[in-house]
């Protein structure tokens, strides 16, 4: 036996790695957030109104019900004191309900029997013990430690505990409530005995005898209205509903709903209807429009429920119902979603793709409710038209119609009382501000550079400067002014990974511009100056990448020759056989900043056409500056500002004009790729010189240049990768210093000679 346990484990060590588990699903990456724009303020919902939290998802809303606490303790222990008439302390009430002890509990019911037994420690102070002690209010005592005996009953079970052995003893329990029960002559303590006595039922799944119990208990109770009856209805409710009985479950659940604030999350989620004729059969269920209309209420907030179809529903029903203001808030902020700032939203298209917003009915929700709120307001039923008033504005406003949503949201004001939505009507006053800017002039770059640095409402709604720059960006891009569009979206340090020259061209003489408007004041001060010198340094670079050294060398010279060390210092005349991206320069090398790398770029140029000195030497030391400076080689900074390894794969090669996708980027990153230059010197140097050392050298970087053309291209149906360089060394300078160096330090040209 033993040694078929080696074999046993290599065979469940194969299984696992011939057939490993497969990855599951949701290990997927996440979809990019939704961007959008809101400007509903949760100060116009009263928290009060009845499932505030279920219908509004707001943050402040959520906020709110976390300082409240826990509801049903609250309103249980506000309940107990209300009962003994706000005598006892709140706080001495919920210790002797939540956290006494049984055996605490049964030396206060003995201190009531006798003047020498104590009331504890935990108890001797307590207002609520003082209470019960001194009035001989045995009854609640002994309710309050069967209420103890139930409690770790109606808790989860751990998993390892028999349900059936916990059943036998929660029967046990039900038949010693219903003795004390029938003893207890205080109608509100039999309420409770009725409450944990249900509720073991409940909990012990034994359903028939939930109704059961109700029916047989709760006759027999005459006490004030309580909370407590309906935490005893939601038990029903679950025994009918576990029963299949959905629709008088679902009635019972809805009563609740209305009017347990305690249980209202609870009964919300446990309301269930299968089908239309269960819902017919709740309706009928209803004693009046009223509670109708919290049953259309309910289910408008089901995932697919039509809400306004069910607003009419409850409109009809009963129109001054407060969820008819819930679920109003609640459209309109789906809507404000699908559509406020659709036309400039410049994450449109990823919202779409990922979130399918807007959706295909958008539009005609937008008109459906404006008929409808408009149909409200002409009718004049509601308690108070101010919301109703905004909304109609903010619709509008929503829809695209400025004309009209300019005249609601003014009506909005002239009939608004409330503090808290005139707030709301300025935020609304401020949005159409700006969606309804049609003009570029130097007016409205005042007022919004106004409304961007003194407007208390910008800075208070976040969401104002995102609706801002996308609105203005639009804008200025239809009315030719891509410089000031690009920096409403992005940072100046965007664009440097693919310089547009008609940016920066349109930049550059904003900064120069003695009488700039406020808005472009803020865009391209820094500080007490602009960040001319940055532009002028990268309108420079990417001059360079041309190859357009004078150009280059002439930008430059708009900024102080001091200023230019800021900007970088390079040596690219240093020779190595082994591209290295990132091998630092030997601390002998002399640096210099890119003003005076082009000034010594085109001096040389010039001393080579010229012929006046070793030409051949000069157009090697351009060939080698200029390689240097690409993509390939360690002095790339100087001709770009960021380069990634990714870069050269095939996927990112094939836009064919050396600019790589990158989702960071908005114009994508473009590399230093173009080597032509440098192989056009280096052959030139070949070429005029006799030296055959010099010649050598110049060959073998033409030879890298000619390889790395093939790379850039290799993605090319017809790309072929040549060895022409590689041909002319070994056939031309074998014998040479440079040559017998290169071949046992170039492992390319290693493998070439002795293919």
């Amino acid at each position: 036996m033993r040694r078929l346990i080696p074999f046993a484990v290599v065979a469940l060590f194969l299984c696992c790695w011939l057939f490993p588990t497969a990855i599951a699903s949701n290990c997927r990456p996440l979809p990019p957030p939704f961007s959008g724009y809101s400007f509903i303020s949760p100060r116009i919902l009263d928290p009060r109104l009845p499932g505030a939290n279920l219908y509004i998802d707001f943050d402040a809303l959520e906020a709110y019900y976390k300082q409240k606490g826990n509801i049903q303790v609250k309103d249980n222990l506000e309940e107990w004191e209300e009962r003994f008439c706000g005598v006892p302390e709140l706080r001495d009430i919920g210790i002797v309900v939540y956290q006494s002890s049984i055996s605490e509990l049964e030396q206060l019911r003995s201190a009531m029997k006798s003047r020498s037994v104590s009331l504890g420690y935990q108890l001797e102070d307590n207002t609520f013990a003082r209470y019960l002690r001194r009035n001989k209010c045995e009854e609640t005592v002994t309710y309050l430690i069967f209420a103890k005996e139930c409690e770790p009953y109606v808790i989860q079970h751990k998993p390892w505990e028999k349900p059936r052995a916990i059943y036998d003893v929660m029967q046990k329990l039900i038949s010693k409530g219903l003795r004390d029960f029938r003893k207890t002559k205080s109608h509100y303590i039999k309420l409770r005995y009725a409450y944990q006595i249900i509720r073991l039922a409940h909990y012990s799944k034994q359903y028939e005898q939930v109704l059961k119990l109700y029916d047989a208990l709760m006759p027999q109770i005459d006490n004030d209205p309580s909370l407590i009856e309906y935490w005893i209805m939601g038990h029903r409710a679950g025994a009918l509903q576990a029963l299949g009985r959905n629709a008088e479950a679902a009635y019972l659940f809805s009563r609740i709903f209305e009017n347990c604030p305690s249980k209202r999350e609870t009964a919300y989620r446990s309301f269930r209807i299968k089908n239309d004729e269960e819902w017919k059969q709740c309706l009928v269920l209803c004693q009046s429009d009223r509670e109708r209309a919290v049953l259309y209420a309910i289910r408008a907030n089901m995932p697919d429920s039509k809400l306004l179809v069910e607003m009419k529903n409850i409109y009809t029903l009963d129109p001054t119902s407060p969820f008819l203001e819930l679920l109003l808030i609640q459209e309109m902020k789906k809507l404000e979603r699908q559509l406020l700032g659709l036309g400039f939203n410049d994450k449109r298209a990823r919202n779409k793709a990922y979130y399918n917003i807007p959706g295909p009915d958008a539009g005609a929700r937008v008109v459906g409710l404006q008929q409808f709120v408009t149909q409200v307001l002409a009718e004049g039923l509601m308690p108070d038209e101010s919301l109703w008033r905004l909304a109609n504005g903010y619709l509008y406003l929503i829809a695209g119609n400025y004309v009209d949503a300019r005249k609601a949201l003014q009506e909005a004001h002239r009939v608004n009382t409330d503090k808290l939505l005139k707030e709301q009507l300025e935020v609304f006053d401020l949005v159409l501000k700006i969606s309804s800017y049609q003009t570029v002039t130097d007016s409205m770059e005042n007022e919004v550079g106004y409304i961007r640095e003194y407007d208390p409402l910008y800075y208070k709604y976040e969401d104002f400067t995102n609706f801002t720059d996308d609105k203005l960006a639009q804008l200025f891009r239809q009315q030719g002014y891509p410089g000031k569009a690009f920096l409403m979206n992005y940072s100046l340090g965007s664009l440097r990974p693919n310089p547009q020259p008609e940016i920066m061209d349109e930049l550059i003489a904003i900064c120069l511009d003695t009488n700039r408007t406020r808005l472009e004041d803020q865009l391209v001060m820094q500080g007490d100056s602009t960040f001319l010198n940055q532009l002028l340094d990268m309108r420079a670079t990417y001059l360079m990448g041309q190859f357009q050294f004078e150009a280059a060398l002439e930008t430059l010279k708009k900024m102080d020759r001091v200023e230019w060390d800021n900007f970088g210092l390079f040596n690219p005349f240093v020779e190595r056989l082994n591209d290295c991206v990132k091998c630092r320069l030997p601390d002998t090398v002399t640096v210099i900043n890119k003003g005076e790398l082009l000034e010594r770029l085109l001096d040389m140029e010039y001393r080579a056409k010229a012929a006046t000195e070793r030409s051949d030497w000069l157009y090697y030391q351009l060939g080698l500056a200029l390689y240097n400076m690409s993509y390939f080689s360690y002095s790339w900074r100087a001709m770009d500002y960021y380069r990634s390894g990714a870069s050269l794969s095939v996927e990112n090669l094939k836009n064919g004009d050396g600019v790589v996708p990158d989702p960071r980027f908005p114009f994508g990153n473009r590399e230093q790729f173009d080597c032509s230059r440098a192989r056009y010197y280096f052959e030139r140097a070949r070429i005029v010189t006799t030296d055959p050392n010099l010649a050598a050298r110049a060959t073998f970087m033409a030879a890298k240049c000619e390889r790395n053309e093939y790379y850039v291209n290799r993605w090319r149906a017809d790309a072929k990768q040549t060895f022409d360089n590689f041909e002319l060394l070994l056939q031309n300078y074998p014998d040479t210093e440079f040559f017998l160096q290169a071949i046992q330090e170039c492992k390319y040209l290693q493998a070439y000679a002795t293919r």
